[in-house]
C-alpha cells in the first residue's frame, strides 16, 4: 500500500513539473533584422496574404482549362427503332478566343495579390521596426533615470553626513531627499514603460511562446545595427527619392495592375460575342431486328454547330461595367499616386527635421550638458556652489539626455517611414 502510494505521488510530481515546463515562456534576445524575419515568417496575416497570392496563382490554371466532355445516346423503343439507328457519342464545346483572355485577366489579378501581400509586409516591417525602436528608446530612458536615481542617492547620503557635522544646513539634506524619491518614482515608472514596450514589440511580432527582447541594451548611435544611415549623411535627395517610389511602391503597382486588371476583364466580357464552336459525333448500328435489310448494319455520325449565339442578348450591360470598372481603376491609381507624393514629401520632411534635430544635439547640446553637470559636481564637491544649484544641473542634464534619446528614436522612426514611402526593402538609400 506504502509502495503505491509512493508511485501514485512520483507520478503526480513529474506530471506537475512536465505542466509546469509547458507553461514556460522562454526569452530571448534578437537584433531588428531577426525580429523582422521572425514577424514575416509566422504572423498568420501575412501568411493570409501568401495564400491569397497562391489562390490566385490557381485561378489562371482555372482560367485556362478546357472545357468537359459529355457523353449521349439516343434510343430508340419498341417500333420507333424500325429503320432507325441507335446511338452512342460525345458532345464536345470548343471555346473560340476566350481561354486566353481568361487566363490574361487571371494573370493580372495574380500579380496584383502579390502586390497587395508586399505591401502588407513592408507596413508590417516598419511597425516591428518602430516597435523595436521604441522599445530600445524606454530601455535608454531608463538607464539615464536609474544612473540620475544612483547620483541622487550618493547626493543624500553625502548632504546627510554633512548635516551631521553642521557643514550644511538640514534643509539641504531635506531637498536631496525629496530629490531621491523623485528620482525612485520616475525610475519605477521608466521601468514599466519597458516592460508595456517589450509587450508592444511581442503583440506586433505576434507572439506567445517565446518573450523577445532587444539584443542592444540601450539606444545608441550604431546606425548600422539599426538599419539606418548616419545623420551626417547628406547625399539623399528629394526627386530621385519621389520617382523612386512611384516607381516602386506596392500600392500604387497595385492599382497600376488593377488597371490591367480592368482592362483584361472587358476582354474577357467581349468574348462572349463569339460563338461556340460544339461538335458532336459517335457509334451508330442497327440490330437484325429493326434493320430494313434484315441484317446488322453500325457507322459513325457528325455534328457541328455553334452554340452560344449573341442574338438574342448581346452582353451590353457587362461590357458597359467592364468600361465603367476601367475608369474607376484609372481614377484609383491617379489618386493614390497623390496621396504617393503626399506621403512622401510628409516623410522626406519629418526625416529631415528628425537629422537637423539629431545632429543638433551631437554637435552642441548632448556635449555642453555633459560639461556642465561635470563641472556642476566638481564645484559641489568643493563647495562653490550649493545642493540648489548642483540639482538645477542635473537637472538640466538630465531632460538634455532624455530629449536626444527621443530625437535618436524619432530620428531612426523617420528614416524607417521614409523608406516604407519608398517601398525600399533593402533598407539602403544611399545610392538612389
Amino acid at each position: 500500500m506504502k509502495l503505491k502510494f509512493i508511485l501514485i505521488f512520483l507520478a503526480v510530481l513529474v506530471f506537475s513539473k512536465a505542466e509546469f515546463c509547458l507553461g514556460i515562456v522562454e526569452n530571448k534576445k534578437i537584433n531588428l533584422e531577426e525580429a523582422i524575419n521572425i514577424t514575416l515568417g509566422q504572423n498568420p496575416k501575412v501568411k493570409i496574404q501568401k495564400l491569397n497570392t497562391q489562390s490566385s496563382i490557381n485561378e489562371i490554371k482555372i482560367a485556362d482549362r478546357l472545357q468537359n466532355p459529355s457523353i449521349e445516346t439516343f434510343q430508340n423503343i419498341g417500333k420507333a427503332g424500325e429503320g432507325n439507328p441507335q446511338q452512342i457519342g460525345i458532345d464536345y464545346t470548343i471555346e473560340i478566343l476566350k481561354r486566353g483572355k481568361r487566363k490574361e485577366y487571371a494573370k493580372s489579378e495574380a500579380l496584383a495579390a502579390l502586390n497587395n501581400e508586399k505591401y502588407y509586409e513592408q507596413v508590417l516591417i516598419l511597425n516591428v521596426k518602430k516597435a523595436y525602436i521604441d522599445l530600445l528608446l524606454k530601455k535608454a530612458n531608463y538607464k539615464i533615470l536609474k544612473d540620475q536615481q544612483d547620483l541622487t542617492k550618493e547626493l543624500y547620503e553625502t548632504a546627510n553626513k554633512q548635516s551631521q557635522k553642521n557643514i550644511i544646513p538640514h534643509t539641504e539634506v531635506i531637498q536631496a531627499k525629496i530629490a531621491l524619491n523623485r528620482a525612485i518614482i520616475y525610475t519605477n515608472v521608466a521601468k514599466s514603460e519597458v516592460i508595456k514596450a517589450q509587450n508592444r514589440l511581442n503583440a506586433t511580432m505576434n507572439t506567445s511562446e517565446i518573450n523577445y527582447d532587444t539584443k542592444e541594451e540601450t539606444l545608441n548611435d550604431d546606425y548600422k545595427a539599426l538599419n539606418t544611415i548616419s545623420p551626417l549623411n547628406d547625399t539623399l535627395n528629394f526627386e530621385n527619392i519621389k520617382n523612386y517610389a512611384l516607381e516602386n511602391r506596392y500600392d500604387l503597382l497595385k492599382a497600376k495592375q488593377e488597371i490591367e486588371s480592368a482592362r483584361n476583364n472587358l476582354k474577357v466580357v467581349r468574348s462572349q460575342l463569339i460563338p461556340d464552336l460544339e461538335i458532336d459525333g459517335g457509334y451508330a448500328y442497327q440490330s437484325k431486328g429493326v434493320s430494313s435489310t434484315g441484317r446488322f448494319i453500325s457507322g459513325g455520325y457528325v455534328q457541328v454547330g455553334l452554340t452560344n449565339i449573341p442574338l438574342i442578348y448581346q452582353y451590353q450591360p457587362e461590357i458597359k461595367n467592364a468600361k465603367l470598372e476601367i475608369e474607376k481603376a484609372e481614377l484609383k491609381y491617379e489618386d493614390i499616386k497623390v496621396d504617393v507624393i503626399r506621403d512622401v514629401t510628409d516623410a522626406w520632411e519629418k526625416y529631415t527635421i528628425a537629422r537637423t534635430n539629431l545632429n543638433f544635439y551631437n554637435k552642441e547640446l548632448l556635449k555642453d550638458s555633459k560639461e556642465l553637470l561635470i563641472e556642476a559636481k566638481e564645484n559641489l564637491d568643493k563647495n562653490k556652489i550649493d545642493l540648489t544649484a548642483f540639482l538645477v544641473s542635473k537637472k538640466i542634464y538630465l531632460e538634455s539626455m532624455l530629449y536626444y534619446h527621443e530625437a535618436l528614436a524619432e530620428y531612426y522612426d523617420s528614416y524607417a517611414e521614409l523608406l516604407k514611402e519608398m517601398n525600399a526593402l533593402d533598407w539602403n538609400i544611399e545610392n538612389i
